[in-house]
């Protein structure tokens, strides 16, 4: 995790010249791209990255251009539990190293000083909120139904508490809020309401990916993103300079809306949507409803994936001062 920025990932390739028009075209591309891609990279962001990794759909594309320009396929889809969402239709992976060396020097003990700068620091005690902001939040999510049996062993405010600040500390999936929650320390644990375990002169453990898993099935995800909303506007925080809005499915078949900082992924809002498209609640109507609950947004810059971009929601943005 700590060198996952090392590595550049194209999620978009598309030529908009007709098949067979211009021959080579996409491998030329490609190759002009990843030749390019480490110099401006390191001007822009001040590191040298190591590899890029893209995907493709084999269904529909072989994967020629990928072949030409030198990618490696590396295998379909990730399987661990930690990434893996069942689908039926596989990617197939994609690796092209940017320098000869690549991957040893990314296996190395010790990066050269040009790789430095884009080392992820290791999550350790490191809460998105402070002590202040913990206890307010910990109240609003202490007063929530608990959806599972009443003899739940992690009291649901607690559990919800953590789910809610591992969004706001950028996690998206489940996998990455029970790692989160692993890396609170003691005091921390503490302050949360967390059970001791007996026999241990003081130690508070936290719940493992099936709790979080229970509860977030279980849980009434409309309540929870609208008590987290009301939580980020009543701390008056102003808005960052540059929002992405995103979707994510935190489970079938619901999907979490976010409104988060580009920069490190921490939300500003949330909303529920359907994984079905043209229902009351798919993804383009609550990115509407989310959108209008906002304040003004003067000078602030919005991105979203092609999905959410409407025409509905673009003037939503301009009307309350965004670009």
């Amino acid at each position: 995790m700590e060198r996952l920025k090392l590595i550049v990932q194209n999620r978009r390739f598309l030529l908009l010249t007709p098949k067979g028009q211009a021959p080579n075209l996409a491998s030329q591309a490609l190759g002009a791209a990843l030749r390019a891609l480490p110099g401006q990279w390191r001007d822009r962001f001040g590191y040298t990255p190591l590899l890029a990794e893209s995907f493709t759909d084999p269904e529909a594309y072989a994967g020629t251009c990928y072949k030409a320009s030198n990618w490696e396929a590396v295998g379909y889809s990730r399987h661990r539990a930690d990434f893996y969402l069942p689908n039926d239709r596989p990617k197939r992976l994609w690796l092209r190293p940017l320098s000869a060396q690549a991957r040893q020097t990314l296996r190395a003990a010790q990066l050269p000083e040009e790789c430095r700068a884009g080392l992820s620091a290791r999550p350790s005690g490191t809460l998105p909120v402070n002590a202040q902001q913990l206890e307010s939040l910990l109240e609003v999510f202490w007063k929530a139904p608990d959806p599972r049996k009443k003899n739940a062993h992690y009291p649901v405010g607690s559990v919800l508490t953590l789910i809610a600040m591992a969004l706001l500390a950028g996690r998206r999936e489940i996998a990455e809020i029970a790692r989160f929650a692993t890396s609170l320390t003691q005091p921390q644990r503490r302050r949360l309401g967390l059970p001791l375990k007996k026999g241990t002169g003081g130690f508070h453990p936290v719940p493992g990916y099936s709790v979080f898993y229970q509860v977030l099935t279980r849980m009434d995800p409309e309540a929870f993103a609208a008590r987290l909303t009301d939580w980020l506007q009543a701390q008056g925080c102003t808005l960052p300079q540059a929002l992405a809005l995103d979707g994510k499915r935190i489970r079938h078949p619901i999907g979490l809306l976010t409104l988060a900082q580009q920069e490190d992924g921490a939300p500003q809002a949330v909303a529920v949507y359907d994984q079905k498209q043209d229902t009351p609640r798919c993804e383009q109507s609550a990115a509407v409803a989310l959108l209008e609950k906002l304040p003004a947004l003067d000078g602030e810059i919005i991105t979203a994936d092609p999905l959410p971009c409407q025409r509905r929601q673009a003037r939503l943005i301009v009307e309350k001062g965004g670009d």
